[in-house]
């Protein structure tokens, strides 16, 4: 007679080749194949339910055939929401039924217009934006300033259109919108002549045209276009044309913005000798009123009543407007007349280095505010928004869409924008793709957009739902066996990865990305059972290489078929990109793969047991074991328990203990920690299979009965109410 071990190391030492055979059954092939044929036609539980052969397969391939028939408590299974502790399926104490509801999406998944990580990426670009704008504002400022003063006539300016572009923005003119004849006759025009060019543009009221007499102003061309100066501007008109360009052009102030005042401002004011060269000069004025927080509330009269102050004497001007106004009159040096103290600058290095520090404080108070309500009202709106037109029609959203992708206003119509946020950036074909515009492209993956303009499911390399399975999963792996303090610091320890990879996760759009940060990989790896550590990167990337339809390919040719699981969890096409083609409908790829695994290993384990009951045990032994948390978990499972049972010699009356008393037992018996660990496990089966020989060999288990749902004495009904008991 064939010893039990010996049996059962005949399936399990080639057990990828043991799993293959049952696989090349007809009757396997057959049933399979529909299941893969039918489960993505399949949105409702009542679909499913209905179609028998779908149904059956998935039940017995999560170990629950024997409720097969209780279709109304699958129902209410399948329709429970996993995020709630409360709900049916994670109030049973069967861990099947809460696997089985995790293993289909028959709860519909949030649409979501944008996620939290497509709206920091949003955000995130806008920033840039406004720092590239800066510094695009620098480069521009820099080129202007050192080439306007090699221009020696008008048509030599209008010959540099960098040039030219940058005076008709500082004066706020389109340029496109005239031809370069007016806009020559405009700067040959002279100001002082009523009837020039210029000045006929301003009395008919032509378009922009204080916009031209200003810019007329700022250069020195005769009516020939040659210079009427040594340069075409004077080092005043070209730093108020810088000015002018600079306020003109910038979206925010920039740090830019800063250090030019501030230079402009150091070297003001060492040449002034009275308040009015402050308060007639806009920038200077504007600087001390932000320095000092003065702005809308104090006017060139009131400032020189403050800083004239003799705050010697007891009600001085300064001194009704409190601390404040008092703090501002010390940090100037003028007299009562409003003239610099004699032998004093205006301001001192002490009070220059106090003005300067309030201005880089506060310089761009408004501007940041400013920045923030846009902000705000757009992670508002976008919370809100249920249909693409809804963001388009809203001012302040859109103005925020088009500064985060440098697009100007009336740039693309409502109908283009429209046309690229619905846009399925996986599609080659796409409006967004087709365009060839980086902008548009980008555009169409920070939204989630139906082709009808209606807020869709977000595309991720791991649905949401699916995160939140696997980092509950990690945790769990994580905290497994500890108790007390270390239980606590696990948990919190695997709790922040988790975190980590929720956040993570969702900015992931290949293959590269995933494989660029271990951390996020790592958790998965963890909550599929497997040790980060002894996984090498080149292992991954052959896996994530392979294709899941070749059975002779890297990951299908692991003798662990959780390798292709893991793999087929993400959504990804051959080259490692975001693929649509994954998801499914109520089961994703790799939630396929792993109820056709697991029908394989039921049916193995069925076919087993028709010779050798004993060897059916310690298949699913071998299976359950590593899974595993506590004590109960064995005393919950009565196949289990038989195992536990036989190896340690217990008769059946074991089973007639109380629940802790058996729990207690085992945990004097069984470290659950070595259940981890394939050696161990091995080992512990060596010594059932001995046991059961010696002792059981030709005696039937109830335990048998239970997995193969049929020949026992308990019934279905009975077994309906165990599942509803929670321990």
């Amino acid at each position: 007679m064939v010893s039990t071990y010996l049996s059962y190391n005949l399936v399990t030492r080639d057990l990828k080749g043991s799993l293959d055979r049952v696989a090349a059954d007809s009757t396997v092939t057959r049933q399979t194949q529909h299941f893969k044929d039918n489960i993505g036609k399949v949105k409702t539980v009542d679909e499913f339910l209905d179609d028998y052969q779908l149904y059956s397969y998935a039940m017995k391939a999560h170990g629950l055939e024997e409720m097969t028939y209780a279709k109304a408590f699958m129902k209410k299974v399948l329709e429970s929401d996993l995020n709630d502790e409360k709900s049916f399926a994670n109030k049973l104490s069967d861990d099947r039924y809460r696997n089985f509801a995790a293993a289909f999406q028959f709860t519909a998944p949030k649409a979501d217009g944008q996620t939290d990580a497509q709206q920091t990426k949003l955000l995130a670009r806008y920033d840039q934006a406004l720092a590239a704008e800066s510094d695009k504002l620098e480069t521009e400022t820099k080129y202007y300033e050192k080439q306007i003063d090699t221009i020696s006539s008008a048509q030599g300016l209008m010959g540099n259109s960098r040039l030219l572009n940058y005076a008709l923005s500082a004066y706020g003119i389109d340029g496109p919108y005239y031809s370069k004849e007016h806009i020559l006759k405009v700067l040959t025009s002279d100001v002082s002549d009523p009837d020039s060019y210029v000045n006929q543009l301003v009395a008919n009221k032509g378009k922009d045209a204080a916009g031209f007499l200003r810019m007329a102003s700022a250069f020195n061309f005769n009516a020939d276009g040659s210079l009427s100066a040594a340069t075409a501007q004077t080092a005043a008109q070209k730093e108020n044309t810088v000015a002018l360009y600079i306020d003109e052009e910038q979206t925010y102030v920039s740090n830019y913005y800063l250090e030019r005042e501030k230079a402009y401002y150091t070297s003001k004011i060492a040449s002034v000798t009275s308040v009015a060269d402050i308060t007639s000069d806009s920038r200077l004025f504007n600087y001390v009123k932000t320095a000092f927080q003065l702005e809308g509330t104090v006017t060139s009269t009131v400032f020189k009543n403050i800083v004239t102050s003799d705050l010697s004497v007891d009600g001085n001007f300064a001194s009704t407007g409190g601390d404040a106004w008092v703090a501002v009159a010390q940090k100037f040096n003028f007299d009562t007349n409003g003239d610099v103290k004699a032998g004093q600058p205006a301001q001192g290095s002490t009070q220059l280095a106090s003005t300067n520090a309030g201005f880089a404080t506060f310089y761009d108070d408004v501007d940041q505010t400013k920045k923030n309500a846009l902000t705000s009202a757009y992670k508002s709106g976008m919370a809100k928004v249920t249909k693409v037109d809804e963001l388009l029609n809203n001012a302040s959203m859109k103005l925020l869409l088009q500064r985060a992708f440098g697009i100007e206003a009336g740039e693309f119509s409502n109908a283009d924008l429209r046309k690229a946020l619905t846009s399925d950036f996986t599609d080659p074909a796409s409006f967004a793709n087709k365009s060839r515009d980086e902008r548009l492209i980008a555009m169409s993956k920070l939204f989630n957009f139906d082709s009808k303009g209606n807020v869709d499911d977000p595309l991720q390399a791991h649905s949401a739902f699916a995160a939140t399975l696997i980092s509950k999963e990690y945790i769990v792996n994580k905290a497994r066996f500890l108790e007390g303090n270390q239980l606590k610091a696990a948990k919190e320890a695997a709790g922040k990865e988790a975190a980590y990879y929720q956040d993570k996760i969702q900015g992931v759009e290949t293959v590269q990305d995933l494989l660029a940060d271990r951390r996020i990989i790592d958790v998965v790896l963890g909550a599929y059972g497997f040790d980060p550590k002894k996984v090498t990167d080149d292992f991954l990337k052959k896996a994530f290489a392979s294709d899941l339809s070749d059975r002779k390919s890297f990951v299908n040719q692991q003798a662990d078929k959780k390798w292709a699981e893991l793999v087929g969890s993400f959504n990804f096409d051959g080259d490692g990109k975001l693929t649509r083609k994954t998801l499914g409908t109520v089961q994703q790829r790799g939630e396929t793969l792993e109820t056709i695994n697991l029908f394989m290993r039921q049916t193995l384990e069925e076919n087993e047991g028709q010779s050798s009951e004993a060897v059916r045990l310690a298949l699913y032994f071998q299976r359950t074991a590593p899974t595993i948390t506590s004590a109960y978990d064995i005393v919950a499972d009565t196949a289990l328990a038989e195992v536990f049972r036989t190896t340690f010699g217990f008769s059946e009356d074991f089973t007639k203990m109380k629940v802790e008393s058996q729990a207690k037992v085992i945990k004097s018996k069984l470290d659950l920690a070595d259940l981890q660990d394939p050696k161990k496990l091995q080992r512990l089966i060596e010594r059932y299979t001995a046991m059961y020989d010696s002792a059981n060999a030709k005696i039937d288990s109830p335990a048998v009965s239970i997995l193969s749902g049929g020949n026992g004495t308990i019934s279905g009904d009975l077994l309906l109410s165990i599942a509803q008991l929670k321990a």
